[in-house]
């Protein structure tokens, strides 16, 4: 396709503070570990846009992309590695992973524009079969292992403790023993691999499992219970 260079890097948030992160280069290593030194992932406008801001419209490097001090610098000491123009591809997968393959080549901008956009139909297919292939040799094997299937009950059982209900206040909402609840929430205790209903919320958050938005569809929230209309919890003899 006529590019010299590339890269290829995942992130599946496992953790809301430490994501799993794996990277395959073809980058000068020499750029590579002078781009990490010098924290430039963090103000990156290409990690921005694929991974951050989640576009999966492919990016052509040029002044409007890298247009602040901090990025134009970026962009002008890849420059000198032999990264002087490309195009960055983002892709985001079915287990709430964001990726993207970047493709550079050490021509200028204005030469290899033509270049690059005749490219881009094939180079948006490459990087979705290429995560295709990762997903599959890297991610089901190295990511920490959870099972992503939760069942209706036991999202439902999250998004409310997320709410800050109780297991007793979950029950008396949806018309169930407590112990029912117990069990839909250890069993997604032990498919999210946590060991509390913090880190179970958090991780069920972060893999996009449940969200904010989400609404219970229970018979009692439908006719309008909530925690105001709970009858107190007897005390304990």
């Amino acid at each position: 396709m006529g590019f010299d260079h590339f890269l290829y890097l995942v992130r599946v948030h496992t953790s809301l503070t430490r994501p799993y992160q794996f990277i395959l280069s073809g980058y000068p290593k020499e750029w590579y570990n002078h781009y990490f030194e010098a924290g430039y992932l963090n103000i990156d406008p290409i990690v921005d846009h694929c991974l951050k801001s989640k576009h999966i419209i492919p990016i052509i490097w040029d002044d409007s992309v890298f247009k602040s001090e901090a990025a134009a610098r970026l962009w002008g000491e890849a420059g000198e590695f032999g990264l002087a123009s490309g195009a960055s591809f983002g892709v985001h997968g079915r287990n709430g992973e964001a990726a993207l393959l970047s493709l550079a080549t050490s021509r200028k901008p204005g030469p290899a524009r033509s270049d690059i956009v005749a490219a881009i139909g094939i180079a948006q297919l490459l990087t979705c079969y290429l995560h295709e292939a990762i997903a599959c040799l890297v991610l089901s094997k190295e990511v920490i292992p959870v099972e992503r299937d939760l069942t209706a009950r036991e999202k439902e059982c999250l998004l409310w403790a997320g709410d800050g209900k109780t297991s007793w206040e979950i029950a008396k909402i949806l018309g169930v023993s407590e112990r029912t609840i117990t069990f839909h929430v250890q069993n997604a205790y032990h498919k999210l691999g946590v060991s509390n209903r913090q880190h179970a919320i958090a991780r069920a958050l972060s893999l996009g499992l449940i969200s904010p938005c989400s609404t219970p569809s229970t018979t009692n929230r439908a006719r309008g219970s909530s925690l105001t209309s709970l009858p107190m919890r007897p005390a304990v003899q």
